[in-house]
């Protein structure tokens, strides 16, 4: 058995280089960056002397003539060919995607190798053991694996409880100090629990392991889920309407690259270098990815302004409050009629089964590939990344092709049916809410949301503008066929009708060869999450052009839209963990392990027959 020995002071020298080098970056590239303002991104710098105005006076001011109205995006558009060729703010938020995917996956592996090192270190310590003088793995025994999987099952449960958390503090930031500051936070706090993970690696032992374990709960402050919502509520501000959903497919596919680079990479610094290593380079990635974050990305204002709730403490679960986007909404039509939309409620109950069903997809293909085909740690990592990497691909190229063409079809065959059998809508009208959708009370954590009540449902002319109805026919058919392989909890895919029949077809397996095709074929179905993304930003309410709503407000909306589907998603997700594990576990002592994947495609097409019900608002 050969286990990595490192003396005392070899250990100490190197925890004192690593935290020299670490002032030296802060003293070179962070701490003079403190007293710059950045506008727009990396080519607009503005200095301020150290005595310059204080934060609050930092922000953007628009002049009389730049007076911002209904139809002034918060960030300002760039030129056309800029735009189609430049590397713009929507090109740096997606290299920023990529930069933090690849960083929060790039010690996956490893730490699970990690904690086994540690755990197979405490075993053979024990005089109760003897060495081990066989020819094999020295920690391939049944106590060392149940201390490892032990192990590993309360760090989940702590970085399941601490990613809730970040994902309600994260959208409290959004709120009340904008999506770049709030960016920066999910990337400092984790680049501090890395160091404390470097540390781990040369203390070794028992106390390494709770030390890792009990460091995930600086999560709270910064973490995966957190970074997801951000950067999509930047490609909601960045993207005009049209566009959205194409860009949400181009951001997953830019999360699943970064996901199957992080994994390959990682695994192999683990080896090739030493138990260390990928920790350190975690590390060095979380710095450049903070500091490219701070200087390259565009500033967007909070969308709130009170930062404090009663008596004056902070209260992050007023961001609970988002998920009242999603209740029924009572609406008026000319013809004086009361009626109901559960258009929203539908699709809330139809992400959480989606995500409920198929959540637990990519766990149970590696636990297959090891427990019935002996598929070791490099072989499940190069599985994993082979699955993220051919979902990459479709989302960036293949997705966004099949929305623009979709559309345009739809469109084209919609325009025919409603000359060949026109139908007068003038009956129902333009809607009227009743309630205010989201809450803007003080108590409920956003700054108040004037004439909010008078705000339609949802923008009416969306379906005619850019043909969004194609998506939620996109939605409703591709949850029958494509399994939701997706790797992290907040960015669960949902497909349900694709997603049962594909899924079901995985429990035929009956050779390694086929769990490797599904890894390459399953995703090619993928989609669903940036289509119901852009549902989702189509049918939340809308102000009307006349309305004198500021800017700001909108993009609250748009903010808390995405921060309730992400919180529907992460209770989601942590349900799937707990009942299909255990449903796993029982028929696996069954023999009937394979049998899960036909409960999956069960549940798969309910969410489908619940997401056929959803509509958008008649207009």
């Amino acid at each position: 058995m050969h286990l990595l020995q490192i003396t005392p002071s070899e250990s100490q020298r190197a925890l004192l280089y690593i935290i020299s080098c670490i002032f030296e970056e802060f003293r070179v590239g962070v701490r003079p960056a403190i007293a710059r303002r950045y506008v727009t991104g990396c080519n607009k710098i503005r200095f301020f002397p150290p005595s310059a105005t204080p934060r609050s006076g930092l922000r953007p001011k628009m002049s009389e003539s730049m007076a911002a109205n209904q139809t002034t995006p918060l960030i300002a558009a760039e030129p056309a060919a800029h735009h189609a060729r430049g590397f713009n703010s929507y090109r740096r938020v997606l290299l920023a995607t990529l930069l933090l995917s690849t960083t929060f996956w790039f010690t996956a592996t490893p730490i699970v190798y990690v904690y086994r090192v540690f755990n197979c270190e405490l075993y053979y310590e024990d005089p109760s053991h003897p060495p081990y003088t066989g020819t094999g793995d020295a920690c391939a025994i049944p106590a060392i694996e149940s201390a490892t999987a032990r192990d590993l099952s309360v760090m989940h449960i702590i970085v399941s409880f601490a990613g809730t958390m970040n994902l309600l503090l994260t959208t409290w930031q959004i709120r009340h100090w904008g999506l770049r500051s709030a960016l920066v936070q999910q990337m400092f706090w984790p680049a501090v629990r890395n160091l404390t993970q470097i540390y781990a690696t040369y203390v070794r032992g028992r106390l390494a392991i709770r030390i890792m374990q009990t460091t995930q709960l600086i999560t709270i402050a910064g973490g995966g889920l957190g970074y997801g919502l951000a950067v999509n509520s930047y490609i909601t501000e960045l993207v005009e309407a049209e566009g959205r959903t194409a860009a949400f497919g181009v951001l997953a596919g830019m999360m699943m690259l970064g996901t199957g680079i992080g994994y390959v990479a990682g695994g192999i610094a683990g080896k090739r270098i030493n138990i260390s290593a990928p920790f350190q380079i975690t590390f060095c990635l979380l710095v450049s990815s903070t500091i490219y974050t701070r200087l390259c990305l565009p500033y967007v204002p909070p969308t709130a302004v009170a930062d404090v709730g009663k008596g004056g403490v902070v209260n992050i679960f007023a961001s609970f409050s988002a998920l009242r986007v999603f209740r029924p909404v009572k609406y008026v039509t000319a013809t004086g009629m009361n009626k109901v939309y559960f258009g929203l409620t539908l699709l809330a109950f139809g992400t959480f089964a989606g995500s409920l069903a198929t959540g637990y997809v990519p766990m149970m293909l590696q636990l297959t590939a090891t427990n019935q085909y002996q598929y070791k740690t490099a072989e499940n990592g190069y599985l994993m990344a082979s699955l993220s990497i051919s979902r990459a691909l479709f989302l960036t190229f293949a997705f966004p092709y099949i929305i623009k063409v979709g559309r345009r079809w739809y469109s084209s065959w919609d325009n025919h049916s409603r000359s060949a059998s026109p139908q007068s809508s003038a009956s129902e009208g333009t809607l009227v809410d009743i309630e205010a959708v989201i809450p803007s009370s003080a108590e409920g954590g956003d700054a108040p949301l004037p004439e909010e009540a008078a705000a339609p449902v949802a923008p009416a002319a969306t379906d005619k503008r850019h043909g969004s109805q194609f998506d939620l026919v996109f939605l409703r058919w591709s949850c029958a066929f494509s399994p939701p392989l997706s790797l992290t909890p907040p960015l669960t895919e949902r497909r349900m009708v694709v997603d049962a029949l594909l899924t079901s077809l995985v429990a035929f397996s009956s050779r390694s060869w086929h769990i490797n095709a599904a890894a390459l074929v399953l995703p090619l179905a993928s989609g669903t999450a940036p289509a119901c993304k852009g549902v989702l930003m189509d049918m939340i309410p809308s102000p009307p052009s006349t309305s004198s709503e500021p800017d700001q407000a909108a993009a609250a909306k748009r903010a808390d839209a995405l921060a309730g589907i992400s919180i529907i998603e992460t209770f989601s997700w942590i349900t799937t963990v707990a009942f299909f594990g255990q449903l796993f576990a029982f028929l696996s002592d069954l023999g009937r392990p394979n049998l899960v994947f036909f409960c999956n495609a069960g549940l798969a097409l309910v969410a489908a027959a619940v997401l056929f019900g959803v509509r958008f608002p008649p207009l």
